[in-house]
């Protein structure tokens, strides 16, 4: 299998969509291929594209097929925990990841996403907005692919980062299953591994911590504990009067 695809093979692969489309279809590009539009990687061996509506994920499957692109059924593990709508593949290898809202279920195309997003280009139907570099490194460090860091190092060292602007899209998309830990290791190993130190870094090791406690005393309670109980087994695990306080 080839290493990657150039942008301007990348460009080749959404005209031929978008010729065979037969409504008008919006999505939003990240990760790897944004990353060659912006100069900041050479090639991608694969598409990430979001689409929020139904109607837009169904037509641009459809014309995949017409196109020759067969859905793999078969995926590496790192593919299958992405929960993708639909990975695609044509016989040069070239690799289409087509998710409908939501990437790994957790990141979400919010009109805070949207709004920092620009348009790339229309190809015939399709219009391809690709997302900014802060959500692009967002989205990276939720995922679990081995070149992410690597990718998130190359963002920063391109271009200005509004850190805070990430720091705000966590929290704001934090769920049930918060991504302050998550974050902050992603950011932690930049550290370790390319001397880049998230400005954020603090924020989100307390943050994270909250998390932590939160879930430690929802669970305790769940499990039959008074408040007092699970308060004082939280501060055997290290954290502090203050910290438990605070949450």
């Amino acid at each position: 299998m080839r290493k990657g695809f150039t942008k301007e093979e990348l460009n080749k692969a959404f005209v031929a969509i978008g010729e065979k489309l037969s409504i008008p279809v919006t999505t939003y590009l990240l990760g790897g291929g944004a990353m060659c539009y912006r100069n900041q990687k050479d090639a991608t061996k694969d598409l990430d594209l979001v689409f929020v509506t139904r109607e837009s994920a169904t037509e641009f499957a459809n014309r995949l097929k017409v196109l020759g692109y067969q859905k793999l059924e078969a995926l590496e593990k790192e593919y299958e925990e992405m929960s993708a709508d639909g990975i695609w593949e044509e016989k040069n290898g070239f690799r289409i990841d087509s998710f409908f809202k939501k990437v790994c279920k957790k990141l979400e195309i919010t009109p805070t996403v949207e709004k920092r997003s620009e348009t790339l280009g229309s190809y015939g139907k399709l219009t391809v907005r690709i997302v900014s570099n802060e959500d692009i490194i967002l989205f990276k460090s939720i995922t679990d692919r081995i070149d992410d860091v690597n990718d998130i190092a190359a963002i920063v060292r391109s271009a200005e980062i509004n850190w805070n602007t990430i720091l705000d899209e966590c929290t704001r998309q934090s769920g049930e299953r918060p991504w302050h830990g998550a974050t902050y290791s992603k950011f932690f190993e930049l550290q370790e591994k390319h001397g880049i130190s998230a400005p954020i870094l603090g924020s989100l090791k307390r943050l994270a911590d909250k998390d932590t406690i939160r879930e430690g005393l929802k669970r305790r309670l769940g499990q039959g504990m008074n408040k007092k109980e699970a308060l004082k087994e939280l501060r055997k695990m290290g954290f502090t009067k203050n910290e438990l306080e605070k949450v």
